[in-house]
């Protein structure tokens, strides 16, 4: 006998919505690091060069390197919130289309493949092309089409999330490995 899972999820907005918001400052956490480490090359490159070129003193290098960062550091601070806005504004459109269409959402797992069915999309994939991570009860399953495929489940849509979660540790490969 194969071994297989089929788990339904119904529709639910709020949740949709928390998990969507959730998966917005996760992904901007992501992004931090490389934010950070961007700037320190920056500033080497910009100590390098004023090393190279400037008779100056190396007080007006680090007030230019301060003044610098602190620019940077608003620059990112509004994008962050101009990206959080243009957000809410695609998170709301979004939402409103998914109330038009059938609320369940069917997850196949089987001992090959797995399947993402719903009204709006069917999405089949091999386990060597899926991934998955948990962030606060929430599975984030990716999916490489060419581009990658998220698809998220929480523990609260659910009453299967932990058989999903033991499928997935089985047959997919944790992000990052």
């Amino acid at each position: 006998m194969e071994n297989t899972l089929n788990v339904p999820v119904t529709f639910n907005e709020n949740i949709v919505r928390n998990q969507l918001w959730k998966y917005f400052y996760y992904s901007w956490k992501k992004k931090l690091p490389t934010i950070f480490r961007n700037l320190c090359y920056t500033l080497l490159a910009l100590f390098v060069f004023d090393s190279l070129i400037g008779n100056k003193s190396r007080y007006d290098f680090l007030r230019f390197a301060f003044i610098f960062s602190g620019v940077i550091c608003i620059f990112y601070v509004i994008y962050f919130f101009y990206q959080k806005a243009n957000y809410s504004i695609k998170l709301d459109k979004h939402i409103d289309e998914l109330k038009g269409y059938h609320a369940i959402t069917e997850l196949y797992f089987d001992e090959d493949s797995i399947l993402i069915k719903s009204e709006q999309f069917d999405v089949r994939s091999i386990w060597k092309k899926v991934t998955y991570e948990v962030s606060n009860k929430i599975i984030f399953i990716h999916i490489e089409l060419g581009s990658v495929f998220t698809y998220l489940v929480s523990k609260e849509e659910t009453n299967q999330y932990e058989e999903i979660l033991d499928f997935l540790k089985s047959k997919a490969r944790p992000k990052g490995k």
